[in-house]
């Protein structure tokens, strides 16, 4: 979790790292220098971006396995919706005794096809829209 009395600081580095032409991050620490990989500065942005608007941050490996109740939380979805999705194929998972151990992979995959699955889901609502009229067309009680 951030400190409050960091919010300055944390604003000003999510803002240099959004400049525009920015050339790659380095890392620079005494006499020693080098240039960060691009998924390492993208892995920076992401905390920056988070700790600047106050909220905590957990770095946890890919090949992590959750609980149920924590794939659950992931996704926000009740506990027994995500039993659903797992005997229905939708998501991995292994059961090495009584209780599924959820790769955090399983997890980050399906959040993924269900957001670009809403997402075709919205903009297909939006050309109905507009195809008939409801859409991007003034309303007639304006000025």
């Amino acid at each position: 979790m951030p400190d409050p009395e960091e919010s300055g600081a944390l604003e000003k580095v999510t803002r240099t790292l959004h400049r525009q032409g920015n050339p790659r991050l380095r890392l620079v620490r005494g006499e020693s220098e080098t240039e960060l990989p691009p998924s390492l500065e993208s892995a920076l942005v992401r905390i920056a971006e988070l700790m600047s608007a106050g909220r905590g941050v957990a770095i946890v490996p890919v090949d992590r396995e959750l609980t149920t109740r924590e794939a659950a939380d992931l996704l926000g979805v009740s506990r027994p919706t995500l039993i659903k999705l797992l005997d229905d194929g939708q998501i991995g998972f292994t059961r090495p005794n009584n209780s599924r151990r959820i790769p955090l992979h399983e997890v980050l995959d399906y959040k993924e096809r269900r957001s670009r699955r809403r997402k075709a889901l919205l903009d297909e609502m939006t050309a109905d829209a507009v195809d008939t009229g409801f859409y991007g067309v003034p309303s007639s009680d304006a000025g």
